[in-house]
């Protein structure tokens, strides 16, 4: 029993260490190839073109297939494309038959074949970039074997249920949109270095990206629920709006390294970021109806723009910020006061020109040039001083005020005759 455990123990960092070693950054090197197989931006609109390139294991070159020509585009045969590969307006062929398929290069793309529903990729592990795009029809990746190295995965108005086959640790971008079958994205993603986005798919998507640990941009919309339990870094920005989800949560994020946006999300009740210490660029919370608390960020030093915030708010705090390096506008019809934060303000944590703090009894605003600001102004007011105004609502003047004002202006009269 011993054996067996080391010999599993030692099958799976097998597996892992080839993972690795196929995620890597794409770098094949362009073959020999015979004249028959070498094409320079070759576009095939018949299927004895589409056999040309199929006779060929390795091609060089970029190749696409187009037109209306085709009932189905078999490319059995083909095993590399060191460059491009193009499938495209293909509007009557029903199915794409590469089994024997298993690298391109370049891009591989599938895009408007309008009523392509048999796509048939079974040995394809090795891609530059995998675009698949307005395939209403398509319901299944046809990836069998599984893509294991790409740099970039992007897949857009399908037809597509799941995303099956796509088993890549690390890419530049994973943009999946618009394909409103899709109902669970469950991704073993463990590094996004540009652009994560998930947008505008099914209905409720429940999203699980919980071997992600870090991404530049992340962008979440019209989604149910997101979990990434690993993620500590967002390098870029990160945005979760016009989403189902109840709760936002990023257990073990640290870092932002530039905004941070959650707004329009309908049925957002809590935030979660209990280890977030930074924000680099502006921070808005708006327009989440259900939303009464921004109590989720009990370690948030500093935010490097501004903050917006609008909303319901019974409770909210900052308790550890220091540094607001832009300017700082909250606006409640809840409960919360204003009084923590006009105290941020007068302490001069609040760096920008602008403050305002509005809640149901008070509204506090503030104009000025302070010292540490990082927004620009042309103006030559280098004083730093500013201009702090507090006003009531609704406080109309007493009888006493008003025969006050008539006392002053009566003398003031006076004075002029004399």
């Amino acid at each position: 029993m011993q054996f067996k455990k080391v010999f599993a123990v030692a099958a799976v960092a097998g597996v892992a260490l080839a993972a690795d070693k196929n995620n890597s950054t794409l770098t094949t090197a362009t073959p020999s190839v015979t004249k028959d197989c070498s094409f320079s931006d070759f576009t095939a609109t018949q299927s004895a073109q589409v056999a040309q390139v199929a006779a060929c294991p390795t091609a060089v070159g970029d190749i696409t297939i187009y037109g209306d020509a085709f009932g189905n585009i078999d490319l059995t045969g083909l095993e590399q494309v060191y460059g491009d590969l193009s499938i495209k307006n293909a509007t009557k062929a029903a199915g794409v038959n590469a089994p024997t398929l298993q690298l391109v290069s370049g891009s591989l793309e599938l895009n408007a074949n309008t009523i392509l529903s048999n796509l048939n990729l079974a040995q394809l592990t090795t891609v530059g970039t995998l675009n698949f795009n307005a395939l209403p029809a398509l319901e299944t990746t046809g990836l069998t074997a599984g893509i294991t190295s790409a740099d970039s995965v992007i897949i857009s108005d399908t037809g597509l249920s799941s995303l099956t086959g796509i088993n890549v640790f690390e890419l530049k971008t994973f943009n999946v949109n618009n394909n409103d079958q899709i109902e669970t994205i469950n991704s073993g993603l463990k590094r996004v270095t540009d652009t994560l986005d998930i947008s505008y798919n099914a209905e409720k998507v429940d999203v699980t990206l919980d071997q992600l640990t870090g991404a530049n941009n992340i962008i979440l919309q019209s989604i149910n629920s997101i979990s990434a339990q690993n993620l500590t870094v967002a390098n870029g920005s990160v945005a979760v709006s016009s989403s189902s989800v109840d709760k936002v949560q990023f257990k073990k994020l640290q870092t932002i390294g530039k905004s941070l946006t959650i707004n329009k999300n309908d049925d957002l009740e809590e935030l979660d970021f209990p280890k977030l210490t930074s924000i680099g660029g502006a921070l808005e919370i708006s327009d989440n109806d259900k939303l009464d608390s921004f109590d989720g960020f009990p370690q948030l030093k500093t935010i490097g723009g501004s903050v917006n915030m609008n909303g319901t708010f019974n409770n909210g705090t900052f308790e550890s910020l220091q540094r607001v390096a832009g300017g700082f506008t909250l606006k409640t019809d809840g409960e919360l006061s204003c009084q923590a934060f006009n105290k941020l303000n007068s302490n001069g944590d609040v760096k920008g020109d602008k403050f305002q703090c509005e809640d149901r009894v008070t509204t506090t605003s503030s104009s000025s040039k302070k010292n540490g600001s990082t927004e620009t102004d042309s103006s030559d007011d280098s004083t730093g001083a500013a201009e702090t105004t507090t006003s009531k609502k609704n406080d109309a003047p007493s009888p006493a005020g008003k025969l006050a004002s008539v006392v002053a202006a009566f003398a003031a009269i006076g004075v002029a005759l004399i």
